[in-house]
């Protein structure tokens, strides 16, 4: 008798959480935006208010969430006993392209994500292709993201031929010729050493072969 009561009193409860309004959805919470507003995100969530919030389907929410290109991850979670709660990360810009007048973003995986009219100051231009690739992107961004503290703040703009064909141009118009994204760590340590010695041109496409001119190419 006492198993039937327990079973009954679960089967209750198990039609209480799925189809009661005592546990419906009535608000989502949304965290972590910063360019993107909570009220977009909402908007393109589309969560089912009403709906019983064990039956909300979170996996659909998760779905039309990450679709938007400036989200990089996003974690939808049911926040008993009546909340949706929505957390995204948003991607943060490494390079700029420029593109028909404005500026594409990039993030450090190589994806475009957005435009603006203007270059924020202290964000790398890329002068490459407009239809440049994602992985020579990422490539550049991976440099970008390896350069010694000291050079970081100097950069100009940084030229994309190829993926390995990467050149740096200072403030001062001292040119890095990079080469390649591959072994980008220790390209940064050779620069931190030749740049000790005053010149207009360092070449560090081959890290074991580094080199130096006092003239430009």
């Amino acid at each position: 008798m006492i198993i039937g009561i327990v079973v009954s009193l679960l089967g209750v409860a198990y039609a209480v959480v799925m189809y009661s309004p005592l546990f419906d959805a009535r608000t989502v919470s949304v965290r972590g935006t910063a360019q993107l507003t909570p009220q977009q995100v909402k908007d393109v969530a589309k969560v089912p208010r009403g709906r019983p919030l064990a039956r909300v389907d979170l996996d659909a929410i998760r779905r039309r969430i990450a679709a938007i290109p400036r989200v990089e991850s996003v974690s939808v979670e049911r926040d008993w006993p009546h909340t949706v709660a929505i957390r995204v990360t948003e991607r943060q810009v490494a390079l700029l392209l420029p593109d028909s007048g404005r500026f594409a973003e990039i993030d450090k995986s190589g994806v475009r994500f957005g435009t603006v009219d203007a270059a924020p100051q202290g964000v790398p231009i890329v002068n490459a292709d407009p239809a440049a690739d994602q992985e020579m992107l990422r490539g550049v961004a991976q440099v970008v993201g390896a350069l010694p503290s000291a050079v970081a703040p100097r950069v100009r703009d940084i030229t994309a031929r190829t993926r390995d064909d990467i050149a740096i141009t200072l403030d001062d118009g001292v040119l890095v010729l990079w080469g390649g994204a591959e072994d980008s760590p220790r390209k940064a340590e050779v620069l931190s050493a030749l740049m000790k010695h005053k010149a207009k041109v360092y070449d560090v496409s081959v890290a074991e072969a580094p080199a130096t001119r006092n003239s430009p190419l």
